[in-house]
């Protein structure tokens, strides 16, 4: 279901960028993220149900062996967790872009006492650090990290990671950014 939900998120918030005026082309970047996460959910399903219905006494044992003792490892756990939740995916960032870049962004303190997540409630693009959103501002809410950070990251809507910006953006480079991520601003 996680699954279904993160397909919908992604999607949707595409979709209304492109009717505001963001490229065509940022509705082909769906496919390209989405469609490697179905693949290994299934894999992953499927590899769950075999384990799940040995019958043989000897493996039914070495199941629980091996498995227990790999879910003991912490870096294993947290990857299978990430993996079943669906949120423990990366889309791959364009060439040249920052490595942060297609990462699900982790829940953040913000400098008003709120989280990112909550901010992120209302289906809005978060840019957590400072930059001029004008025109944008009922698609984008700025928001200051609690703990200061030396870049700034433009968060979707889905929670991942879409740009990175070393420091404070250039306008510039930030209006670039919004209109092939959020749209034409005042749109």
């Amino acid at each position: 279901m996680n699954t279904g939900l993160q397909d919908a998120a992604n999607l949707g918030w595409k979709l209304a960028a492109v009717l505001r005026g963001a490229p065509d082309a940022l509705l082909d970047t769906y496919q390209a993220e989405r469609h490697p996460i179905g693949e290994e959910v299934l894999r992953i399903s499927g590899t769950m149900i075999r384990m799940a219905m040995v019958r043989s006494r000897f493996a039914r044992v070495l199941r629980g062996l091996v498995g227990g003792t790999a879910l003991r490892v912490p870096a294993i756990h947290r990857r299978l967790t990430g993996r079943l939740s669906a949120l423990g995916f990366r889309y791959a960032a364009p060439d040249g872009e920052h490595r942060l870049t297609g990462t699900r962004m982790p829940d953040v303190d913000l400098a008003d006492g709120s989280r990112l997540y909550e901010a992120l409630r209302g289906g809005r693009f978060v840019l957590v650090g400072t930059g001029d959103v004008t025109g944008w501002d009922d698609r984008v809410r700025v928001a200051a990290p609690a703990d200061p950070r030396t870049d700034t990251l433009l968060v979707r809507p889905d929670g991942y990671v879409g740009k990175v910006f070393p420091g404070t953006p250039d306008p510039g480079t930030l209006r670039d950014a919004l209109a092939a991520l959020v749209g034409k601003p005042g749109l």
